[in-house]
């Protein structure tokens, strides 16, 4: 499965949006209208990145680090984007 980066923005914002901390796999595919597989696909890519995390019953949160993230620029803060090789 190929990686999305506008999907993993999106997922940041409807995380940042919320009015709930934790928010399921599911309710984040149902808002994105995105299949399960690959939302859960797209937050481990950001939990790999720190700005995402699960918690025990399987809801995703934004990080402090996800939270700058989002607040700032990605020069500010973690560029999604993978360097050129």
């Amino acid at each position: 499965m190929r990686r999305d980066q506008m999907l993993m923005e999106a997922i940041l914002g409807q995380l940042l949006q919320s009015p709930e901390p934790l928010v399921g796999t599911s309710s984040i595919a149902q808002r994105l209208n995105v299949e399960l597989p690959v939302i859960r696909h797209h937050l481990h890519l950001l939990q790999d990145k720190g700005l995402v995390q699960e918690s025990e019953n399987g809801a995703w949160r934004l990080t402090n680090q996800g939270h700058d993230y989002m607040e700032g620029s990605p020069e500010q803060g973690v560029s999604l984007n993978l360097p050129s090789q």
